[in-house]
């Protein structure tokens, strides 16, 4: 079994970012020192902690990066050290040595076959979801030859001789699973389709030259298979998948256990960022683009078109959908062991958050279809219309397994 491999970056180059308000301190800082010291320190006295946290170069976590910018952390006596890696997964022995606190991204089989044998890191945090009626970042895409505007998966299916070529970027991850459930919903079965792994920065030219016919990637990557590949955009993974947890935030053992107090706090500020992220208006807000754009040097038009990553205001993972994703894993075969939800997930650091920043209710943790909507109309491209909603109650089924 291959690992979930979620991009091609390789570089761990550590790079902590200040806020606005620390930069501005230090200037005043250092001009104090100039002046003799007259004016007095604007530094605190008391230490700080920093918290390193592991990424993939996503638009996705960006509430942690206005979190940083606006100074939520730093009022938690929180610096935040981001580091590149390649993956939760890859990311799993720094985890469990403490190297890195938190890691952003999918959960997929070979994480909870790392858990399974007692590797410390736990759930705990969500990072985005899909939500009924609303667009989903992952996106199902058709290369130029094969597609026509509102083609179904089979009939486009129908467009090649012989099975369909669907390439995802790795075996036993989330975007798997996705394939898994756009396959039930449209009554085909494996030997339907002819599964490929690619990784996202070759999937344009693997469209292009005919290898791949279809494939399944995240915005704004995905949209550079329509402005590069002239691919069509079939259907959104929310369609088949309407309450998916696409990626959430994984913490370390020794972060959970010897800086419980850090990571309250660092949660803190997260939730704090997720809400000010709404506030915002999401990725059409050109402060919003500029922050990622920034961090990541992704391209702030591409951002702006991008359908936007959806976090829950309460920083609530939907746990019901994790352990869906890992019985369709354990019924595929990448699963040796399943684990069970209390070894899986962390719930009681975001409680604690929670008690300090406040909580909101259920109906206001989340983005009304609305509320979408209208983030489109801001945007550079309006998002495509989601179409009809696959509810797949008996995922996953025998036919899902074979």
């Amino acid at each position: 079994m291959s690992k979930q491999n979620e991009t091609n970056y390789q570089s761990t180059e550590r790079d902590t970012v200040p806020s606005r308000r620390k930069f501005l301190g230090a200037a005043g800082a250092t001009t104090a020192a100039a002046l003799g010291g007259c004016l007095g320190s604007t530094l605190g006295s008391g230490g700080v902690d920093t918290v390193t946290f592991g990424t993939l170069p996503i638009a996705t976590v960006v509430p942690v990066l206005i979190a940083q910018e606006e100074g939520y952390f730093e009022d938690r006596n929180i610096e935040v050290e981001r580091e590149r890696i390649n993956g939760v997964p890859l990311a799993t022995p720094e985890l469990s040595s403490g190297d890195i606190d938190v890691a952003a991204g999918s959960f997929g089989a070979s994480i909870a076959n790392s858990i399974a044998q007692d590797v410390p890191i736990r759930i705990a945090a969500d990072m985005a979801q899909h939500y009924p009626n609303v667009p989903g970042a992952a996106r199902v895409w058709a290369r130029e030859d094969i597609y026509t505007e509102d083609a179904t998966f089979p009939e486009i299916a129908d467009a090649v001789d012989g099975p369909l070529s669907v390439a995802h970027n790795a075996e036993g991850g989330s975007l798997d699973y996705i394939l898994g459930r756009v396959l039930a919903a449209n009554d085909m079965s494996w030997s339907d389709v002819e599964v490929s792994e690619i990784q996202f920065s070759n999937m344009v030219s693997a469209m292009m030259s005919g290898d791949t016919d279809v494939c399944i990637v995240p915005d704004p990557l995905g949209l550079a298979l329509a402005n590069n590949a002239n691919a069509g955009h079939v259907l959104y993974g929310s369609a088949v998948a309407p309450r998916m947890q696409i990626a959430a935030y994984f913490f370390g053992g020794p972060f959970i256990e010897q800086r419980t107090d850090v990571a309250v706090r660092w949660l803190e500020g997260y939730l704090k960022g997720v809400r000010k992220y709404y506030e915002m208006g999401s990725y059409p807000n050109d402060e919003v683009a500029t922050i990622i754009n920034d961090a990541f040097d992704i391209n702030k038009q591409a951002i702006k078109s991008s359908v936007p990553a959806i976090p829950n205001k309460n920083g609530r993972v939907n746990q019901d959908d994790v352990m869906r994703q890992q019985e369709y894993h354990a019924c595929r075969g990448y699963i040796d062991e399943t684990v069970d939800r209390s070894t899986l997930f962390d719930t009681s650091l975001l409680s604690d958050a929670l008690d300090s920043v406040g909580r909101v209710s259920e109906a206001e943790a989340t983005p009304s279809p609305d509320q979408v909507q209208q983030w489109g109309e801001n945007a550079p491209q309006q998002y495509t219309p989601i179409g009809e909603i696959s509810q797949l109650p008996d995922f996953p089924s025998d036919t899902s397994c074979q």
